[in-house]
């Protein structure tokens, strides 16, 4: 099975629509008419939630008028925090199920005219050349086997001096499982800072920042898991955690607080 089939059958669900849909009716909600911060924390779904998504725009420069390649955009939780922020987004994933519901979470959020959200892998997107002036990838790489081919294309569509923002879990495979990406190891392709630096300088990239988000993660852990404690919210966390919620946070906590996992940002520029 390939890294695609594999993300594929890992985040198809066949029921997430009911499920958000559900807790946003419990949170007292619309889910037909939505602004894009009452979606809370459920559809960022990486480290750090919407305030790592948050850095990330900072660190890449997304402004009005900025155009955005989202690479593995989920339910658009980033796509629609940037359009927020006066970009034109493209985001691409290969779940379908993902990519269906962003589109109605975009027009719920009356977005749909600053976001195209499509059914597409990272490595051969079929976008045309230098289309981006920034390029995101948040909490991806630890699904994708072939990053190499995915920093490529991303360089394509780039044009010369545009920026790329990764934003992964960066170490060593012998982690804990269940995660949050996957069962098991087999299906996990987390790699470490140094096989990032090569990957993206191979691909034609000048890497201009390398931060360690460590303490801002566990710090954002902490403060989501004391305010679920205190109130409980349907929105508090990302909606894909899949069976076994506790254990694959709680393997996850672990792994960032021993440094076994780094969430790392990485921001590089294509070479002119």
């Amino acid at each position: 099975m390939s890294d695609t089939e594999q993300s594929i059958s890992r985040y198809t669900t066949g029921n997430l629509r009911e499920r958000l849909h559900a807790a946003l009716r419990d949170s007292g909600l619309e889910p037909e008419v939505l602004q894009p911060e009452e979606l809370g924390e459920a559809d960022h779904l990486h480290t750090g939630g919407r305030a790592a998504t948050a850095a990330v725009a900072q660190a890449v420069g997304i402004g009005l008028g900025t155009r955005v390649l989202d690479v593995g955009s989920g339910i658009g939780g980033p796509a629609r925090y940037f359009a927020h922020l006066g970009a034109v987004v493209t985001g691409v994933d290969v779940t379908e199920e993902f990519v269906v519901l962003a589109r109605e979470l975009d027009a719920a959020c009356a977005m749909a005219g600053s976001i195209t959200m499509l059914v597409a892998p990272g490595h051969q997107t079929g976008l045309p050349a230098g289309s981006f002036d920034v390029a995101t990838m948040l909490h991806v790489g630890m699904n994708l086997a072939d990053k190499p081919a995915v920093f490529t294309e991303v360089h394509r569509l780039l044009h010369p001096g545009g920026v790329f923002g990764v934003y992964d879990l960066m170490g060593t495979n012998t982690v804990g499982y269940p995660m949050p990406w996957a069962d098991a190891a087999s299906a996990s392709y987390v790699e470490t800072e140094e096989g990032y630096l090569d990957h993206l300088r191979a691909a034609g990239f000048t890497v201009t920042e390398n931060t360690d988000r460590s303490a801002a993660v566990l710090k954002h852990m902490a403060e989501a898991d004391a305010a679920s404690r205190r109130s409980p919210s349907p929105l508090a966390t990302p909606i894909l955690l899949g069976a076994d919620p506790a254990d694959r946070m709680g393997n996850l906590v672990a792994a960032v607080k021993s440094g076994a996992l780094v969430p790392r940002l990485l921001v590089a520029v294509r070479h002119v």
